[in-house]
């Protein structure tokens, strides 16, 4: 009886040590999957994050541009509005300088034919007097 307890006893030891050394070598291969998915993960994050940062430095480039050429289309407005300012007080200025010298030349003329007719009416007259 001590021997078949014995054998039962060694038996189960036996099946135990396999067991545990199948355990121990699963292990062993899962955590060596583990540390080169790590080891993967790690590298790719880096270079991830690597690209990012270059990504994020080329948006606050882009961004930095957009607010030059903002600021120049901003001064491009300004002078077209100030060219234009310019533009309406020289044709005001033109337009009242030309009526008003129009009108002298206007007023000349017609005192000049005033003159004249009054003059040919009054050698008219001193004419048939004669």
């Amino acid at each position: 009886m001590i021997e078949i307890i014995l054998g039962i006893g060694v038996a189960t030891f036996i099946v135990y040590t396999i067991f545990n050394v199948t355990y121990v070598v699963s292990m062993r291969q899962t955590s060596e999957s583990m540390a080169s998915f790590f080891r993967n993960t790690e590298e790719n994050l880096n270079a991830a994050l690597s690209e990012l940062k270059e990504t994020l430095e080329n948006l606050k480039k882009i961004t930095g541009n957009i607010g030059a050429v903002t600021a120049d289309v901003k001064q491009i407005s300004n002078a077209v509005a100030r060219v234009e300012r310019s533009i309406q007080g020289v044709y005001g200025f033109m337009r009242e300088g030309l009526g008003s010298a129009a009108g002298a030349n206007i007023a000349g003329l017609k005192a000049g034919i005033r003159t004249g007719v009054v003059t040919l009416v009054k050698s008219m007259h001193a004419g048939r007097k004669e």
